[in-house]
């Protein structure tokens, strides 16, 4: 298993990862970063929502459900 698949299963199972990881993820996805202030978006034509994360050591919960979207629109 590679280090991006044991990544998606710590996000679908719902376990914290940092902003750096999470920054790895959406842009081996595909996704542009896109900074506003404090606020890093990240975009991707074919996706319909932006993706807002803040530089943080853990995601937040609501971060971490934003990124299981993600990974279920994508087909993970």
């Amino acid at each position: 298993m590679s280090k991006f698949d044991k990544l998606v299963k710590r996000i679908l199972d719902g376990q914290s990862i940092s902003y750096k990881e999470a920054e790895t993820l959406l842009k081996k996805m595909g996704f542009d970063l896109r900074i506003r202030g404090s606020h890093h978006v990240f975009s991707k034509p074919d996706h319909e929502r932006n993706v807002s994360l803040k530089i943080r050591n853990q995601l937040l919960s609501y971060q971490i459900r934003l990124l299981q979207e993600v990974l279920k629109d994508h087909g993970y």
